[in-house]
């Protein structure tokens, strides 16, 4: 789809295309040599953007979650915003190296992780809960958003000279990455944005060239299958068209994501993993089922300015906004077995879900058509002292609004129609310069959803030359997702299940204080009718309240040029199955300074993780769900990478052994019950901004 846009005759006229045809090409180039595929074969949210929440919320109801690099102090001039809030800019990081240029991972780039099934492709699960921000209809499979860029992830620069940002990476493992963003102004107040994303993880192969795979048997009966690590690959793409004028903005944007991916079902033995035959052909459950999620979206959102232009900058706007969005989303997941039945070790694997002798398929279109008007007033913060008067920022933004959404669901053999009708609105103000609320809401009028609501809140609180304290409160009634409620498998149903809705409240609070590099949060959830699935795969739901608290610990040190960067989690689960780890921690020793006479700024360190022992979920690819498994614990493993960054003016590099203890350990590190993390990898990366 990419290669043809790009080459489309009637574009080649067009000098930004052309541009971008050779960034593309220069950057494939580099990806191809690393990149053979297979014809067949998959992360409020993010991993890109601003998907950072665990459970795949809805992002254009979360407001100012971006990565945590891109937040981090910087003398960078370049500003950006997102089209669902006009007056909120964000620094672009491109003068400091930050604690996440060499976290590559979507995963990892973060402030506190996700775990994956053994590479960077791959599906996630959060290290630590936090709430699912629903509204509307939920299909339920989540997999694979960490990995994802949402049209409301666009991001709109005002540089008067195009700016264009270009990652890459590459790893002894066969694994990929490249990230692009540009943007640029054109004349009568139009303006231009572009992302784009591949990660690509592709299977060890031996001397011959070909996938080592073959089936053996313990002499007990029971088939193993031999094969090499998963395969995944993950494409995002995004558009953004911004016209301005005085009492206009309009944003056309679009996005389309894939996710495609082999998975073996996780290893049946690690007893082999360190023999050097053997070493890149591990003994899966499943011979390879196949996975690809397809989502794609288009979206028009408009404001119109009701009142008249205001030159002091200092009088109430009004704006009437209205945006219409198309989605359309593919699930595929199917294990076509190559016997005439299955085996031993597929029977075993799909348990109920095997209702035919040839193989067994999921399939799932959701076609989505939304349309969304609100009215608004904001009103720009003025700041008064004894010197002057300045003007800048939010003062507050109240907002109110009705949205339908409409849905087509072909779910194998059968179609449905749901629609929905939401109420909702935002009120964020500032009473004075120490202050600062934000809250939304919202409530489904009529539909399948009938009766859902959110409720959250933050508050901000400045204390004069100490620091910050914040309160956050979330509260939540919703209906279960799709694939909790209803399943159909190679076109026959397997459950139709009658669940209540689920309740949750979360209430949090923060202390920071940046002299000390401290910041502390204590957390609370209570959830009522919490649904997971089970060690067969089946959606269940908790018949009592389920309780989490939560501590976390940030506190950052430094002596000279050394410092000594430190994340602890502590959490607690009233309820077995909801399972996180009860201690998770992230460090960081490293020593950054200036070196070749102040050329390059540079930085030497270990990044170490580890959790505690605990009863981590496994994955079923066919149903894209983690599961509750009752087999075994996954055990403490002191994960540790070295690593080297550095900056010469506008360009960044960095070369990082990861998993560096595989290297001398003989224990193998999981972070998902069944799916080995690959043993010590070198990888390579940079990272070009460049304003002109």
């Amino acid at each position: 789809m990419i290669f043809k846009f790009l080459y489309h005759p009637t574009l080649q006229t067009c000098k930004v295309v052309k541009a971008l045809q050779v960034c593309f090409m220069l950057l494939l180039s580099t990806y191809a040599l690393h990149a053979q595929y297979p014809t067949q074969y998959p992360n409020q949210q993010g991993g890109t953007g601003r998907s950072g929440y665990p459970n795949g919320s809805n992002p254009s109801e979360v407001q100012d979650t971006v990565p945590q690099d891109e937040v981090e102090l910087d003398t960078a001039n370049v500003q950006y915003f997102y089209a669902d809030n006009l007056g909120k800019f964000q620094p672009e990081n491109d003068s400091l190296l930050g604690n996440y240029f060499h976290q590559y991972d979507p995963a990892r780039k973060r402030q506190l992780d996700y775990f994956n099934l053994g590479h960077t492709a791959s599906a996630a699960y959060p290290s630590l809960y936090q709430p699912f921000l629903r509204r509307g209809l939920d299909i339920g499979l989540h997999a694979f958003d960490i990995h994802h860029i949402k049209n409301s992830d666009i991001r709109f620069y005002q540089q008067t000279k195009a700016f264009s940002d270009v990652f890459a990476s590459v790893s002894s493992q066969s694994n990929s990455l490249i990230n692009i963003r540009f943007a640029r102004n054109f004349a009568h107040n139009l303006n231009f944005s572009l992302q784009f994303g591949m990660n690509s993880n592709i299977n060890q192969r031996n001397e011959e060239g070909s996938v080592f795979t073959r089936t053996l048997s313990d002499g007990t009966g029971q088939n193993w299958i031999y094969s090499s690590f998963p395969r995944g690959r993950n494409t995002q793409f995004g558009l953004g068209l911004w016209k301005h004028s005085d009492k206009y903005d309009g944003f056309l944007t679009a996005t389309w994501n894939d996710n495609s991916q082999l998975d073996g079902g996780g290893i049946t033995d690690d007893s082999i993993f360190r023999q050097k035959s053997l070493a890149q052909a591990l003994p899966v459950l499943i011979n390879q089922a196949f996975t690809r999620y397809t989502k794609a979206e288009v979206s028009y959102l408009q404001y119109y300015k009701l009142n008249r232009n205001d030159s002091t900058g200092t009088k109430r706007n009004y704006l009437a906004t209205h945006q219409i969005t198309y989605k359309s989303a593919l699930y595929k997941s199917s294990d076509a077995f190559s016997n005439a039945e299955p085996t031993n070790s597929e029977s075993a694997f799909y348990k109920d879900f095997l209702n035919d002798e040839r193989g067994v398929r999921l399939y799932l279109k959701d076609n989505q058509i939304e349309n969304s008007f609100n009215i608004s007033t904001t009103r720009a913060r003025v700041s008064k002292d004894s010197v002057k008067t300045t003007v800048g920022g939010q003062n507050d933004w109240l907002e109110v609004g009705i949205a339908h959404s409409f849905h087509r669901i072909n779910w194998e053999s059968t179609t449905r129609n749901i629609n929905n009708v939401i109420a909702k609105g935002r009120w964020n103000f500032t009473p004075n310069d120490n202050i600062k609320v934000e809250t939304y809401a919202h409530f489904n009028l009529l539909g399948y959803n009938l009766g859902d609501y959110r409720l959250n809140g933050e508050l901000s609180y400045t204390l004069k030359d100490i620091g910050s304290i914040t309160a956050k409160a979330v509260n939540q009634l919703y209906e279960p997702t799709l694939v909790q409620s209803q399943l159909y498998l190679t076109q026959r149903p397997v459950w139709n299940n009658d669940f209540k809705k689920t309740l949750e409240t979360t209430l949090s609070g923060t202390l920071a204080i940046p002299k000390a590099h401290f910041e502390g949060s204590v957390a609370y959830t209570l959830l009522n009718n919490y649904i997971y699935f089970d060690k067969n795969y089946k959606a269940q739901q908790g018949s009592t309240p389920l309780s989490i608290v939560q501590f976390i610990v940030t506190e950052n040190l430094k002596l000279g040029a050394f410092h000594l960067d430190n994340i602890i989690v502590f959490q607690k689960s009233t309820e077995k199955f909801l399972r996180i780890p009860d201690i998770y921690s992230k460090n960081s020793l490293y020593a950054e300074g200036r070196i070749f006479r102040k050329a390059m700024l540079a930085r030497l360190g270990f990044d170490f993780r580890y959790n505690t022992d605990w009863f981590a979920p496994s994955y079923m690819p066919l149903i894209g769900q983690f599961y509750v498994q009752e087999t075994g614990t996954v055990k403490a493993y002191p994960a540790l990478d070295a690593y080297f960054s550095c900056k010469v003016q506008s360009l960044r590099f960095f070369v990082k052994w990861e998993n560096a203890v595989g290297s001398f350990s003989k224990n193998i590190y999981y972070q998902i019950f069944n799916y080995p993390i690959p043993d010590r990898q070198i990888r390579l990366g940079f990272r070009w901004q460049l304003l002109n």
